[in-house]
């Protein structure tokens, strides 16, 4: 299995960096790499409650992702499922929130279980990209 980790410093305080990964408001404005747009964005924010993410690309291709939130520490973990258009395999995100100072925090986010290199690489290049809108928001 193959996993991609990243970390990043995010010039937002950790509540609002926690926050903007799973307010529906707050994640259509960033959870999309590129040219691509999140359409919906609907969760049960609770664990073993489950969540459905719509996104579209500049085509007006649409990819369902679906998960359930298997951990929740407020400001300092988040675990969930994630799923591409219901087909496998199920793969796991892990978010690690740090907070530096009250204006600074820093995010590692680990998504694992990725079956081969190319997915590997696939998902690396779409959260950077992903990543980027959020750290463009004022949280």
């Amino acid at each position: 299995m193959h996993d991609v980790k990243l970390e990043i410093k995010f010039d937002a305080p950790v509540e609002a960096l926690f926050e903007a990964w799973y307010k529906p408001e707050l994640l259509l404005q960033w959870f999309a790499p590129g040219d691509m747009t999140l359409t919906q964005a609907m969760s049960n924010f609770s664990v073993g409650g489950k969540y459905r993410i719509m996104m579209q690309d500049a085509q007006y291709q649409q990819y369902q992702i679906t998960g359930e939130y298997l951990q929740i520490d407020e400001n300092k973990l988040l675990e969930f499922t994630w799923q591409l258009n219901e087909q496998p395999p199920l793969t796991k995100v892990t978010l690690l929130f740090d907070k530096l100072n009250d204006a600074t925090s820093s995010l590692t986010l680990i998504h694992s279980d990725l079956t081969d290199s190319g997915m590997q690489q696939h998902y690396q290049e779409h959260w950077i990209a992903s990543l980027e809108k959020l750290s463009l928001l004022t949280l």
